[in-house]
């Protein structure tokens, strides 16, 4: 709990800092926010917020948290789709304020309570395995760690240089893209993830916890790849965009 904070349904936060392309992707804007009052949310590693431009207008849209609960801003990744919200975030610049929600989700992680994991992520489902990875970067942990990130083309992956340098606690990232399999420069998988992508790079899938986030037919048909291997259903934490 956040004490008074858990009365009021938002906190107003400034952009500090606006990234578009590169280093995140072509389409992807990464938000960076700081409280305008210095009371910051507190949140696990894995957790989204809903963002309101104006809050008395009712429209607004929940996005998955990037930064590290240890950060002392927060982060969002936010794939510009030319939609009605996103169409106003975009005319956003640094300084403006915006206003988040406190931050809720049952897609979390522990790296204290998890021995082995597999991270699956899908496009901008990405976005919530920055956050795990970051705080057990914080915490200083070394963990075992295998990501399978996949994403329609090369460009379209969010801060490769960040993810390869997160071997120095663990990870094992393995990057597929999805509609450049004839791309003579591509040394990565190719194709969707599925179990035999996945045995490729672990031989111990069935002592890791699996956390997925992606759309409903990619999360979905993995967890009924997942169950046929004979994964328990708790043992499958999964995050779907629309949810």
């Amino acid at each position: 709990m956040l004490g008074k904070m858990a009365l009021k349904p938002y906190l107003i936060y400034e952009i500090t800092d606006l990234t578009k392309g590169e280093p995140d992707s072509p389409k992807i804007t990464s938000f960076k926010l700081v409280s305008k009052d210095g009371q910051n949310f507190k949140f696990l590693p894995g957790m989204f917020s809903s963002i309101f431009i104006n809050p008395e207008d009712k429209l607004f849209r929940s996005y998955s948290i990037a930064s590290s609960p240890l950060s002392r801003h927060m982060e969002f990744m936010i794939e510009m789709i030319n939609g009605k919200f996103t169409s106003r975030l975009s005319g956003l610049k640094v300084n403006d304020e915006i206003y988040i929600s406190e931050p809720r989700g049952n897609f979390v992680y522990n790296p204290e309570n998890v021995e082995k994991a597999l991270f699956l992520a899908a496009g901008i489902g990405i976005a919530p395995f920055f956050s795990m990875l970051r705080y057990v970067r914080d915490i200083d942990m070394k963990k075992d760690i295998t990501l399978l990130y996949s994403v329609k083309h090369k460009e379209d992956i969010v801060n490769p240089s960040e993810l390869d340098g997160f071997t120095n606690i663990g990870l094992n990232a393995v990057f597929t893209v999805t509609r450049d399999p004839e791309d003579v420069k591509w040394k990565g998988e190719t194709g969707r993830i599925n179990i035999p992508m996945i045995k490729r790079h672990i031989s111990d899938l069935n002592s890791r916890t699996v956390y997925l986030c992606g759309g409903i037919k990619f999360v979905k048909d993995i967890v009924s790849e997942l169950v046929a291997e004979g994964i328990r259903d708790e043992d499958i934490k999964r995050d779907i965009w629309g949810e």
